[in-house]
């Protein structure tokens, strides 16, 4: 990842038509390639507290240094993702960033009186959106500073140097 850590890494959208979408960052603003993860493996989903299941699949890729996150879900749950669009809210959907510290980072935003909206981990890795919507009209999602995100955030990042506009949309690599 050539972006320092602790700044903004990532824009991400939820989206309620994922081909669509795509077509429109590949093929209008040029970004990508994307690579698909289709029914994100997202274990301990918490919302606002209380245990949540959402079935997401995501789209990553990159216009120049900038992460790109489509984010589209399956199922009806309660979670950021559908009550984003329930509130009638469109748009950026939260900014991303790793900071040096996870933890140190997490209990920052608690001390400034933001609240976790929604946690999880990928992999074993923690991640947390903080609730920003009445602030910044988003959310503020921190990914824990570790190999699993910060590999598959500099390949996605690789593929998008030089890349030649073939094979547009890949699948996630395990």
């Amino acid at each position: 990842m050539t972006q320092p850590l602790g700044t903004i890494r990532q824009l991400a959208y939820v989206v309620e038509d994922m081909d669509k979408a795509l077509d429109y960052w590949i093929n209008t603003l040029g970004a990508g390639p994307f690579f698909m993860l289709e029914h994100a493996p997202l274990e301990n989903q918490r919302y606002y507290g209380q245990p949540s299941n959402a079935d997401i699949s995501v789209a990553l890729g990159n216009s120049g240094n900038l992460q790109i996150e489509l984010i589209i879900q399956h199922n009806a749950v309660d979670s950021v993702y559908r009550d984003f669009f329930a509130a009638g809210r469109v748009g950026v959907h939260h900014v991303g960033l790793m900071p040096e510290d996870y933890e140190a980072a997490y209990q920052r935003y608690i001390e400034t009186g933001q609240k976790p909206a929604f946690e999880l981990t990928l992999g074993g890795a923690p991640a947390v959106y903080f609730d920003a919507l009445d602030t910044v009209g988003h959310y503020i999602e921190l990914w824990d500073n570790n190999t699993l995100f910060k590999d598959m955030f500099l390949m996605i990042e690789e593929a998008a140097k030089g890349w030649d506009g073939r094979d547009p949309i890949r699948p996630m690599p395990d």
